[in-house]
């Protein structure tokens, strides 16, 4: 009995090469539809209907020559083999980067529904104004003192002892970082006395004090980088109001990316209903995110929250107006996990006025009084 053997190497997505007694072939194809090339010239190619067990095989033998045909033919393989290849890899090339958009893309959507998700670290304006002063006056400050045990403390290097422009030349630089430390240390102390007067003003209740706060730490900027505009307003010092533009219109997608059955990306415009429901999200997750930062940042205990976009009325004309007025309290977020929750409910449970259709999204509402 004879014995036979077969190896095969794969060179990339649905091509291999077939090693035998009677010499090297080269597969490629899909499911369906595959080539064989021979180095004996034969050319087998099989085709049929998955799953129906009906297939077609068509075979050509090539001629067995001179060597020069011989050559000829290993060359032709070469070529095909090489093709087959550079395809293969284009189109791998392709679908990953297709599959990137997609993943870009659906991201995108993730993020407009949860800016809800992140916030500020809160700040705590008791233990700033309590924190004692972080040295007296009346003495070295903890850089002066270090920069001075660093002058008393120099001793002359062996090249000092013997050349004294060295040694004076870096006692100078010692007594100048001295001076340094000084300005390092009044800048702490001069810091510690402004927070702690602003932490007795805010705790005070001063509103000038909350507008300060809020210019300085920037706490929408998230919110901002979508397109969204910001006011901000009060006259109570234990609430905020705010009003922000959701301009939906730039920050949601008007259409869907995915990837086709072959790998091919491809677009279409987005339903109605699917943009109305990401729309909704988008500014409901953006009214959380407020809330969760104005309490992160200041001591009061309530916020009022009006979305504005531009909508249409019931006479079909667009205007900006109105679509979410919304009061929040401090202790109504204690709790809650903002990984899990859906923005759009979340919103309904707090004294809100919101209408929302379906197939008509966000439509105008009255604002909520203090």
């Amino acid at each position: 009995m004879g014995v036979r053997f077969r190896r095969s190497v794969k060179i990339s997505k649905g091509v291999k090469v077939n090693f035998g007694k009677s010499g090297a072939s080269v597969s490629f194809g899909t499911r369906g539809l595959h080539h064989t090339i021979h180095t004996s010239g034969r050319r087998t190619t099989s085709a049929g209907i998955p799953g129906t067990g009906l297939s077609y095989v068509s075979t050509s033998k090539g001629k067995k020559s001179r060597a020069s045909g011989r050559q000829h033919r290993y060359d032709s393989i070469t070529v095909d083999t090489q093709e087959a290849i550079n395809l293969q890899q284009q189109k791998d090339a392709e679908y990953a980067q297709n599959c990137e958009m997609v993943d870009d893309y659906n991201e995108l959507i993730d993020q407009i529904r949860s800016i809800h998700d992140e916030c500020s670290d809160p700040i705590d304006w008791a233990a700033i104004k309590d924190k004692p002063e972080p040295f007296s006056l009346m003495s070295q400050g903890p850089f002066e003192r270090e920069a001075r045990n660093a002058l008393d403390n120099e001793k002359p290097s062996i090249f000092g002892k013997f050349i004294p422009t060295v040694n004076k030349k870096r006692n100078q630089r010692l007594s100048d970082a001295v001076l340094e430390a000084q300005e390092k240390d009044l800048q702490m102390y001069n810091d510690w006395v402004n927070l702690k007067k602003l932490a007795i003003q805010v705790l005070s209740g001063d509103i000038d004090s909350y507008f300060y706060v809020m210019s300085e730490m920037h706490p929408f900027d998230e919110i901002l980088d979508f397109g969204s505009d910001f006011d901000i307003g009060t006259d109570l010092p234990d609430i905020l109001e705010v009003e922000f533009h959701a301009k939906t219109s730039k920050v949601v997608p008007n259409h869907v990316l995915f990837l086709t059955q072959n790998g091919k990306l491809s677009s279409k415009l987005m339903t109605k209903t699917m943009h109305y429901d990401i729309a909704q999200d988008y500014i409901c997750s953006c009214v959380l995110r407020v809330a969760r930062e104005t309490f992160a940042l200041l001591p009061v205990n309530k916020v009022l929250i009006h979305a504005v976009d531009t909508v249409s009325d019931d006479s079909g004309v667009s205007n900006d107006n109105t679509v979410l007025s919304v009061l929040i309290q401090r202790d109504q977020l204690e709790g809650i996990d903002f990984d899990t929750i859906d923005p759009s409910d979340t919103i309904e449970s707090f004294d809100c006025n919101m209408n929302f259709k379906k197939t008509q999204g966000l439509k105008p509402v009255q604002r909520i009084e203090i």
